[in-house]
């Protein structure tokens, strides 16, 4: 009976020194993960501040593989025309950076890195992948090239199809094609030294559509009055406005009325 007491003791004795040991190991591998941290995570990812491997492969990095299971549903990002390229990326975190501060969202949009990321996606399917074609297909729509060797760090501006993700109704109604690129820049949709045509050009009309106001009785009864030209057509831009910007009424000045 006496044993028995003895090797229950001895047994619950080193029971509690293997939970005092991982309780140890724990709180020393939770301080280890905070010291070696590079920063804080942004605000949807703070949950995971103390769980590294859930984004990170050990002696690898962050891999696409552990941003699917919690991304791969994203109808809305996928759904939506600007975004859906995202169904096609095969890395995630070329883009979007990680513990850069507690209020940042990882949102870096760099469309050179972007063409990159395109150009090695099909690099990696023209290798012998069995489904080249269908990645060919899923890059099309934001990627200009039909093989890696037509893809180079200088080119990577030209590679991008601006239209696959930015034609959501054409502003220019078709009239300058889909080359967005050969007037706009990657850092501002503003055109750089865009200089409008003559403000006594008669031709308005070919690139510029009245608002729905113009066709109701607010253009009789208001529009035309403040401008002091109550017998001007709809159609006649060029009788009522300055080229430097709609509300900018020719003898009345900025005007906001609709």
């Amino acid at each position: 009976m006496r044993k028995l007491a003895i090797w229950t003791t001895l047994i619950l004795l080193v029971a509690a020194a293997a939970v005092f040991s991982l309780l140890r190991f724990a709180a020393a591998s939770s301080a280890a993960q905070q010291f070696f941290s590079p920063g804080a995570l942004s605000p949807r990812h703070d949950y995971l501040s103390d769980r590294c491997t859930a984004c990170h492969e050990p002696t690898v990095g962050v891999t696409v593989t552990k941003c699917i299971p919690c991304h791969a549903n994203a109808e809305r990002l996928l759904g939506r025309q600007p975004t859906a390229f995202h169904a096609s990326v095969e890395e995630c975190s070329t883009c979007h950076l990680e513990h850069q501060s507690a209020n940042v969202r990882p949102l870096t949009m760099d469309h050179i890195e972007l063409a990159k990321v395109g150009a090695r996606a099909l690099e990696r399917a023209s290798s012998g992948d069995a489904n080249y074609k269908a990645t060919l297909d899923s890059l099309e729509t934001w990627l200009r090239i039909e093989s890696p060797e037509h893809f180079d760090d200088g080119s990577a501006r030209e590679a991008l199809n601006c239209a696959g993700c930015h034609d959501r109704g054409d502003p220019h109604s078709k009239r300058f094609g889909s080359d967005c690129a050969q007037c706009h820049a990657l850092s501002s949709w503003v055109v750089p030294g865009y200089q409008h045509p003559t403000s006594r050009t008669k031709e308005c009309v070919q690139c510029h559509q009245a608002p729905p106001s113009h066709s109701m009785g607010h253009f009789s009864m208001i529009s035309q009055k403040i401008a002091g030209k109550e017998h001007a057509n709809v159609d006649q831009c060029f009788e009522c406005h300055n080229t430097t910007g709609w509300n900018d009424i020719i003898g009345v000045g900025f005007f906001k009325h609709h």
